[in-house]
């Protein structure tokens, strides 16, 4: 799970209350399934772009396209699952790019 944060007042856009850092990861193991929750806490639209993978929407309304950029909708949450079968450092963030410059971004790391 992963929760979107941050303000039009403040541009302080955030992944769980934390800009992103150099040395933030969120581990995967290759050969895993990943299901990715997140959670729009905000009021704006965010377009989430991950590097590396192509992932498939969950839910009633999901489709079977393969994407590597969704719409999370202010105040609703999107799950995502992908397989982890590109090994490396891939950046999962906002494509809003003044979004991701002050934090909404973050690294989702491969583990041996």
């Amino acid at each position: 799970r992963i929760r979107l944060n941050g303000s039009m007042k403040k541009f302080d856009w955030t992944f769980d209350h934390r800009p992103y850092t150099l040395t933030q990861r969120h581990p995967i193991h290759q050969g895993e399934r990943i299901r990715l929750t997140l959670i729009n806490a905000t009021s704006m639209w965010h377009p989430l772009h991950l590097h590396g993978h192509t992932f498939a929407l969950t839910g009633i309304n999901s489709t079977r396209a393969r994407k590597d950029t969704a719409l999370v909708l202010p105040h609703h949450k999107l799950v995502i699952d992908f397989d982890a079968d590109n090994p490396g450092l891939w950046m999962l963030h906002c494509h809003n790019q003044y979004h991701s410059e002050t934090g909404m971004m973050t690294i989702l790391g491969y583990r041996k």
